[in-house]
């Protein structure tokens, strides 16, 4: 089997009022940029790259890419992966950023070929259900930044349709931080409350907020601080009395490592799209295991990167609670001919159909195309 074909289809959809998040920051739009392989026996791969910057991913794809991989055979997937990110003689030493991002989805793609090929889920390629329940743990994700009693209910209303954990944006200041983290508390009860904050604090700022959040019993405080900042990641993780978590914008096993050998995360998030694809992130969570670090990957994206995600964790287990999209974004499930569907009672089913067991709909893709 060889490849003979590879494109990025750019994706793009305005949202019907602003997204906030830490620092008065907002956004109003999502992008996706999924990446198509085709071969010569009629087996077609998807996979997605990290889509905010869409037009780097499929530039990247068309032009460094491409090249190396017509004529290749899609089942060589550690070759192909390292070709495009190791071998000096093609390439550029891109050790984070969108170079990565794209090769993520490429290697997504091909995964999705070889489970296609061999008739099989990925995870039954990669180790079987680690966990034996065919399941996965979800959590809701997100609440945005709105008033204390918008937040709190819609938090409650998560939580009456069976999440088990909520996360939410902050990041605002100490006192409104913590208005809306009292208020969220008060209408969940007992469902696990988990913090975002979008990087948006020093270390100062951190460290006082965090031991604001101690009092709420939260189950982690997600990004307080600069990714750059693994000191001071280190830092808060030793000085408070809860969870870190982070790793959504780092890059492959040697940018995680780097936070493992530095005692600087309890949760670590890889974003499939972004960290090296299925191939890196199932090595980022066996190094984790050795460090005795949970995974709980980043997932932000379309139904695609669902897919991909749930085939990491379903057969990895050290992987834990599914970071599921609640905004009704319309690239989340309505781009999928089968959703995946959140069962009510915390949990989302793994696909068993080949590959990242997922379709296409061309005209939810024709809709929300960007040239």
């Amino acid at each position: 089997m060889k490849i003979t074909d590879v494109k990025v289809i750019k994706l793009g959809v305005q949202l019907p009022k602003p997204l906030g998040v830490s620092k008065d920051r907002e956004f109003n739009s999502r992008g996706a940029a999924l990446v198509i392989i085709d071969t010569d026996e009629g087996i077609q791969g998807i996979g997605e790259g990290y889509g905010p910057e869409s037009y780097i991913v499929k530039t990247i794809v068309d032009d460094k890419f491409k090249p190396l991989l017509i004529g290749q055979d899609p089942l060589d997937i550690e070759r192909l992966w390292r070709t495009m990110l190791m071998d000096p003689v093609f390439v550029y030493w891109d050790q984070k950023g969108q170079g990565v991002s794209a090769a993520s989805g490429v290697d997504m793609a091909l995964w999705d070929i070889a489970g296609k090929f061999y008739n099989a889920p990925i995870y039954k390629l990669l180790g079987g259900d680690a966990k034996g329940n065919g399941k996965v743990k979800a959590y809701a994700s997100d609440l945005f930044w709105d008033t204390p009693e918008i937040m709190a209910e819609s938090a409650r209303q998560f939580a009456l349709q069976g999440y088990s954990a909520v996360k939410t944006h902050l990041g605002r200041g100490l006192k409104e931080d913590e208005e809306r983290v009292k208020a969220i508390k008060d209408a969940i009860g007992d469902v696990d409350l988990m913090i975002d904050m979008n990087c948006g604090y020093d270390r100062v700022e951190a460290f006082k907020v965090g031991k604001m959040l101690e009092k709420y019993d939260i189950y982690w405080y997600e990004e307080p601080l600069s990714p750059y900042d693994i000191d001071g990641l280190a830092y808060l993780k030793n000085k408070l009395d809860i969870p870190i978590a982070t790793g959504e914008n780092e890059y492959t096993k040697w940018g995680f490592k780097e936070l493992f050998l530095k005692n600087a995360v309890d949760f670590a998030m890889p974003d499939i799209m972004r960290c090296g694809g299925i191939t890196e992130t199932k090595k980022i969570c066996a190094l984790a295991e050795a460090f005795d670090v949970i995974c709980t990957p980043h997932n932000y994206t379309t139904g695609v990167g669902l897919a991909a995600t749930l085939q990491v964790m379903a057969c990895t287990p050290n992987c834990e609670w599914l970071e599921f999209d609640v905004t009704d974004y319309a690239l989340y499930k309505s781009l999928l001919k089968k959703p995946l569907e959140f069962d009510g009672q915390g949990m989302v089913t793994i696909p068993t159909d080949p590959g990242l067991g997922v379709e296409l709909k061309d005209n939810v893709v024709d809709k929300y195309l960007i040239p």
